[in-house]
């Protein structure tokens, strides 16, 4: 498959070119800037949790380590989405919005960035891959909107963006659109800012980027690792608010936490042999294809279930249908995929198995309640075998968390 430029369909010809040219940013420009850094952070996502689900030991500190990262950005998306709502938009998630693999994270500059795939854990993975999505940028470093060098120089292009906006461009009155302070992310996240103006927008942006990549200080070098370092350290303090914390980390940002995990190639766990950047149309086991197009599914209903979470109205399936699906069903889907041969007559065990493409099927039309049969009749299918146990349970596990979702997902018309 051909490296992809992610969604950059979303993305007006000049956008940043205009805001940087003009005194007096438009609103729409602002939105469009807003939605990129949310498709950016989005991009990230089905990147962490495929490596994620390919490593075995659960209770390893790698696995625990990169499940942090995963469920940080995803308060990074929220909080992401919060802006795009207090400019007076709605966020994206479905259509040209939605991330395609291979590729580069969008509007990336591909000579400086990572290419972006759906790999099996390794250490190299997250030392080229993992670590350099997150990677600080130098201080000093210029605001970059079109083919940013680092995540950071692009949220310095929207923050200047905003800045330059005459008067306040927030509101949270009169807009289609509701912000998410009520995520719930158990022990990973961060304080989801409510954005009300300039001052709540740069705490929020300040907030994504220290615990993503980390800030440098003019007075410090940008070094990779520090053992008891005065900078890339962000958690709870003491005082009880949420920011950069100096001296003896409490909580790593996610570009050293990468770098620790790399440099420790001794303790990394056993993986999974699944195949990176998956296409479910080379598979020539029917179960593998079966099994990936309930992924997708269930994954495109997830991001639909996603977009009306922040439009105003007295429906919200954040708890009842985006968290359930998110952890309920499409791990155990993604790990029942890995547990089987992506080709026929193969073995589990040896590989090459399949793998989540996460792909977005803006063209099914099958409802939540065909869904969750099919996984049943799927299970029906599996035969006694000891070699099918690891997908029996998962697919079980799924389908338990598809009966759950079921009365929700109607209501919703999915």
């Amino acid at each position: 498959m051909a490296p992809s430029e992610t969604a950059r369909e979303n993305v007006s010809p000049g956008l940043f070119d205009r805001l940087i040219s003009t005194s007096e940013p438009a609103l729409q420009d602002l939105q469009e800037a807003a939605q990129l850094a949310l498709q950016v952070e989005f991009t990230t996502i089905p990147v962490y949790l495929s490596a994620l689900y390919s490593i075995s030991d659960t209770g390893s500190h790698v696995y625990q380590t990169l499940r942090s990262v995963a469920m940080e950005e995803m308060f990074h998306v929220n909080q992401a989405a919060n802006i795009i709502v207090a400019l007076g938009a709605l966020p994206k998630f479905t259509g040209d919005a939605v991330p395609t693999f291979p590729g580069y994270l969008p509007q990336a500059n591909p000579k400086t960035t990572p290419m972006v795939g759906l790999f099996r854990a390794s250490p190299d993975v997250f030392a080229n891959v993992f670590a350099a999505i997150e990677s600080p940028s130098q201080y000093g470093a210029p605001p970059q909107g079109d083919n940013y060098d680092s995540i950071a120089q692009l949220y310095g292009a929207l923050v200047a963006a905003v800045d330059a906006y005459p008067g306040n461009p927030f509101s949270t009155t009169g807009v289609p659109g509701r912000q998410r302070t009520n995520i719930y992310l158990g022990k990973f996240g961060g304080n989801v800012n409510e954005v009300m103006g300039k001052e709540s927008f740069h705490a929020a942006v300040n907030e994504i980027v220290e615990q993503g990549e980390g800030t440098v200080p003019p007075e410090k070098p940008l070094v990779p690792v520090e053992s008891f370092g005065t900078y890339n350290h962000y958690g709870k303090r003491t005082d009880g608010t949420y920011g950069p914390i100096l001296g003896t980390p409490y909580e790593l940002s996610h570009f050293l936490k990468f770098r620790e995990v790399s440099l420790d190639s001794a303790n990394f766990p056993a993986t999974l042999p699944i195949l990176s950047n998956p296409d479910s149309s080379d598979y020539t086991n029917p179960q593998a294809k079966r099994l990936s197009d309930s992924f997708d599914d269930h994954y495109s209903l997830m991001l639909h279930a996603f977009e009306a979470t922040f439009k105003a109205g007295d429906s919200d399936p954040y708890f009842s249908v985006v968290l359930s699906i998110m952890h309920r069903v499409l791990p155990h889907l993604a790990r029942a995929l890995m547990s089987t041969p992506a080709f026929a007559d193969g073995d589990s065990s040896v590989g090459p198995n399949a793998a989540p493409a996460w792909r977005y099927r803006s063209d099914t039309k099958r409802t939540f309640g065909e869904l969750t049969q099919e996984l049943e009749d799927e299970l029906d299918q599996l035969s006694t075998s000891p070699r099918e146990n690891a997908l029996r349970t998962h697919l079980k596990t799924a389908l338990a968390g598809d009966k759950e979702i079921l009365t929700s997902a109607k209501a919703l018309g999915l």
